[in-house]
This record gives C-alpha cells, sequence and structure tokens, in this order.
C-alpha cells in the first residue's frame, strides 16, 4: 500500500532521514521504533505532508504523492498532544473534518454514530476536552481521524502521555481497534514494550537508517546488529572469536572465559572477530555446574534486586565481566533456591540461545 524508495530529508549539513526504502502493507499494524532524533517522527511527517521531502519518493497504492499537500493524502494523524479544539465538543472535534470536507449530514450523523460507538465514547459527545482524561482524549483523537476513513492512519507517540496503567489499557484497545477497522496503522514510539505488543512489524531506525526491520519476535531472539540487540530489551555481550563451525556448531572463544558453544547453521570463517549475544531471561543461575549440551561460567553475586514477578542477578564473572540474570521467583521458590550476595554460583543456558553478531 505505501512505499517509500530512498526517502531522504536534510536539515542543512544534518541528514535526519537517509535513504529509507521500506514496504507497508494494507491492514498492517507498522512501528517506526528508536530514540530521540533517530528520524522515526520525520518520516511520519514527510509520509503526512508536514515536512518536504529532500529526497526519493513516497508511493500510495503506486500512486506518488510526494509533493501533495497533506489535505490531498489519503491519510490522517493522532499526534503526540491530540490537538484537540479546546473550544468544542467531544461530537464538534470528530465532526471537524467532515464538515471541512462539505459531507451531507446525513453521512455526516452515520459516521459520526459509528466511529463514537466503536471508539467507546457514547455519552462522552456533549464534553469538552478539558473535562476528559488522557485517555479519553486520545479516544476523541483517534475518532476525528477514523471518521474521515483514511487509508492510513499515523500515529505520534499516542500513549507517551499517559500513566502506566492507563498507557496499557490503552494500548490493548488500539490493538483491537486496529483489527475492527482494518486500516493501515504506522505508529512512532521510543517505548520497545509498546512497539513489541502492538506491531506486526517493526522498523528500527538509528542516525536517519533503518538498522534492523522485521516481525517483533524476530527483532527480540535474533538482531542484526549491536545496535538493535542493546536497544530492544536487555542483552549480555561477549566479544569472542570463532574457533570452529559447520552445518551444526560454532565455538567461540571468549578471552578470559573459555570457550562457548552455539547450535548456528551458518558456517563461519575460523578466526573471525564477533559478538555473541544472550537474553538475561535466558541464563539460569546454579549452584550446579552445566549439563550436557549447555554452556557454564563460573561467577560471583554481586547485585540482587527483587522485582515481584522476577529477580534480577549481576554476577562477577572469573574475567571481571558482569553479567545480567534474571530469574522467575515461581521457580526459585519452588526448586527451594535463594541466592544471596557474594555466593558463587554457576552460570548455565543451552546452546541453542544467544546470537552471533559481526563486528
Amino acid at each position: 500500500m505505501l512505499e517509500l524508495k530512498n526517502l531522504s530529508k536534510s536539515y542543512g549539513a544534518v541528514k535526519a532521514v537517509h535513504d529509507v526504502n521500506l514496504t507497508i502493507g494494507k491492514g498492517e499494524f507498522f512501528c517506526l521504533l528508536g530514540p530521540s532524533g533517530c528520524g522515526k517522527t520525520t518520516i511520519l511527517r514527510m509520509i503526512a505532508g508536514f515536512e518536504k521531502v529532500t529526497g526519493g519518493q513516497i508511493l500510495l497504492n503506486g500512486k506518488d504523492i510526494t509533493s501533495d499537500s497533506p489535505n490531498n493524502r489519503d491519510v490522517n494523524t493522532v499526534f503526540q498532544n491530540y490537538a484537540l479544539f479546546p473550544n468544542m465538543s467531544v461530537r464538534d472535534n470528530i465532526a471537524y473534518g467532515l464538515k471541512i470536507k462539505k459531507v451531507l449530514k446525513a453521512e455526516l450523523e452515520q459516521r459520526l454514530e459509528e466511529v463514537i460507538r466503536l471508539i467507546g465514547l457514547t455519552g462522552f459527545e456533549k464534553r469538552m476536552p478539558a473535562q476528559l482524561s488522557g485517555g479519553q482524549q486520545q479516544r476523541v483523537a483517534l475518532a476525528r481521524a477514523l471518521v474521515n476513513r483514511p487509508q492510513i492512519l499515523l500515529l505520534d507517540e499516542p500513549l507517551s502521555a499517559l500513566d502506566k496503567k492507563i498507557s496499557e489499557q490503552t494500548r490493548n484497545e488500539l490493538a483491537e481497534l486496529q483489527k475492527k477497522v482494518g486500516i493501515t496503522f504506522i505508529f512512532v514510539t521510543h517505548n520497545q514494550t509498546e512497539a513489541l505488543a502492538l506491531a506486526d512489524r517493526i522498523a528500527v531506525m538509528k542516525d536517519g537508517v533503518i538498522e534492523h526491520c522485521d516481525a517483533p519476535k524476530e527483532i527480540y531472539e535474533r538482531p542484526l546488529t549491536h545496535f538493535v540487540a542493546d536497544f530492544i530489551g536487555s542483552m549480555n555481550f561477549f566479544n569472542g572469536a570463532i574457533t570452529q563451525s559447520d552445518q551444526k556448531m560454532t565455538v567461540l572463544d571468549i578471552p578470559g572465559l573459555g570457550s562457548i558453544a552455539l547450535a548456528y547453521n551458518q558456517v563461519q570463517q575460523q578466526g573471525t572477530k564477533v559478538i555473541y549475544c544472550i537474553r538475561p531471561e535466558r541464563v539460569k543461575i546454579s549452584m550446579l555446574g552445566p549439563a550436557v549440551y549447555e554452556n557454564g561460567l563460573k561467577g560471583i553475586i554481586r547485585q540482587k534486586n527483587y522485582l515481584g514477578e522476577i529477580t534480577k542477578f549481576i554476577v562477577e564473572l572469573d574475567n571481571g565481566m558482569q553479567v545480567s540474570v534474571i530469574a522467575q521467583n515461581y521457580l526459585l521458590q519452588l526448586s527451594n533456591e535463594f541466592y544471596d550476595l557474594g555466593e558463587r554460583v554457576y552460570l548455565n543456558w543451552s546452546q541453542t540461545s544467544g546470537e552471533i553478531i559481526h563486528v
């Protein structure tokens, strides 16, 4: 449905977006994810027509809309601050776009009724924005965009102004809404949890380029770059070199720690320097050494933080490196395993866990 071809945006000598190529399908919930200043909002604003393109093209259903004005693009935007008219009621805020387009009254009333019911605003029609909670204001902003029946809905950090509990509730409602209406959603956020929970696909951005674009599970389990691995969730990194590799197994030498084996089906050249990364929740803390087909390292517990569902440990290895481990508390209780600061432990994990990133 939407295609970005070599899309670029510069502000003088600063390249905010550089040669981005992207295809987004009809009905897809797509997320642009990255830290502040990575270019994700700039891309959204170029799609909306609020920013002029420095280079490249934007195609909507095969039509070049790169130079079209915002009102001539079949897209609508939900802004971070919702941008509601404070002197208009909920109903008038939602109806504003239809009145500008001079939609006939009968159709206008029908669309209003449909979207108000869909968004869950029945009974709030006469209220003013100041009388609404943050979550309710966001619903009004969504309704105002959806009532125009755009082909694409652009959402610029729409959950960032909400507290944690309301944000989670609204996130679930947003996912259900997108399935109901079937409109393509392009969602911009710096919040990795939002992206993983909502998106069909995620494009992780850094310094104006896309580092990795894929389904959430692939992004999390098999990151392509050090930045993606570090930005999405928590990660432990080991610098090493490949000493053995075939179609079934790759062995790495980690300076000061020994060897780590990985069930990796890509043949790697001996001596290649790589970064081995593994998630903290994939590492098991134990008083026992590794079993067959497991990796194991020794260390001393330096930090222990109880966080309700989990306990987070920081373990210092024999070479001085610190590794993060996340353990489910109910599993620790079931096994009657409790670890204290200063205890010497093993860190064990399977050869199917972890990923290799090339330096």
